[in-house]
């Protein structure tokens, strides 16, 4: 008799463990999805704040004329994909799980064309030089 009852308490221990199981899993899992939303968000929100960031400071330094210069620190998320400074618009293009996402500001100076992508890819915290020669602002990494 005791076989027995040692049979049943194992088997009902299993069938305990497994009804947890059941309903855990399901819940990790939504837990993961609304941590992975939520950090995408944070990083479009970092992307167009980096955007507007550097934009604001190119058109200010353009607009101090020639031999004006300054140094932002910027902090792109580490999604970042490409920082692209163009004649008429900054962009902080990063990966999602729906694709691209691309953060935009507007440009009004006359800007020398900056782009750090590929091997050139930056994420996390850095600085850029932004100087205005002549009246063209020029981009370079500042170490």
């Amino acid at each position: 008799m005791k076989h027995t009852l040692r049979g049943q308490i194992s088997l009902e221990l299993l069938i305990t463990l497994g009804i947890i199981i059941a309903f855990t899993v399901p819940i990790v899992f939504l837990l993961l999805s609304v941590t992975s939303v939520g950090y995408e968000k944070a990083a479009r929100d970092q992307a167009d704040a980096s955007a507007r960031s550097l934009s604001d400071t190119i058109n200010i330094v353009y607009a101090q004329g020639n031999g004006a210069k300054r140094i932002i620190l910027l902090n792109l998320p580490s999604s970042t994909d490409q920082l692209k400074v163009s004649e008429s618009e900054v962009s902080v293009i990063i990966k999602t799980s729906s694709g691209t996402y691309e953060g935009v500001s507007p440009v009004f100076g006359n800007v020398e064309t900056f782009d750090l992508s590929g091997a050139n890819k930056k994420t996390g915290l850095f600085a850029v030089s932004v100087k205005n020669d002549n009246g063209k602002v020029r981009l370079s990494e500042s170490k």
